[in-house]
């Protein structure tokens, strides 16, 4: 049986197995913002490249390019992450008897993590201020984060369903709380 919860997702029960998806996927200009930073920043990093390797650059230069580069390549993996996660990502959690597992994929690829329904408390929204840098940030949608619920395992805040909206974060989470109260 399969039902929806809002545009991006997705439930599907199979007797005692509850699968819910995520999907990552923003509005058409957002994924086109987002593809035009990630070409510029890429260009941005190759001209560098070429710099540097041309033999254009000066003896004294080596150490500030190479440090650049360094900061570089991991804001572009960083922002091409986050674009393929908003062509072709989704988050996946599935609710077993046993067992809670969540994870966070592009296309096929990422790793489930399991957390073991017992030691899973206190499931809420996450609060945030409204006019605080880092929950305007968290808002933006070239952002990996901004997960909208959350729960405490062992200690470990783990959060899930990035970006939704107000009202799919209400139904979400009355829906997992639910599930994890059945056995």
């Amino acid at each position: 049986m399969k039902q929806s919860i809002g545009q991006r997702i997705t439930i599907s029960k199979k007797e005692s197995e509850t699968i819910i998806r995520i999907n990552g996927t923003v509005e058409g200009w957002m994924n086109h913002a987002l593809l035009g930073w990630v070409f510029l920043w890429s260009m941005t990093g190759l001209y560098v490249i070429y710099f540097l390797f041309s033999g254009k650059a000066q003896d004294d230069q080596y150490f500030f390019f190479i440090t650049y580069l360094t900061f570089w390549s991991f804001f572009e993996y960083k922002a091409v992450y986050s674009w393929l996660f908003r062509v072709k990502g989704y988050e996946l959690i599935k609710v077993l008897p046993d067992a809670v597992y969540i994870k966070r994929g592009v296309f096929s690829f990422g790793k489930m993590k399991r957390y073991v329904r017992e030691n899973i408390k206190d499931l809420k929204k996450v609060s945030q201020e409204n006019n605080s840098l880092s929950s305007v940030y968290n808002k933006s949608f070239w952002v990996m984060g901004n997960e909208q619920i959350m729960f405490n395992y062992i200690g470990e805040n783990v959060g899930f369903g990035m970006h939704l909206t107000q009202k799919d974060t209400s139904a979400l989470l009355l829906l997992v709380r639910k599930m994890l109260k059945k056995k």
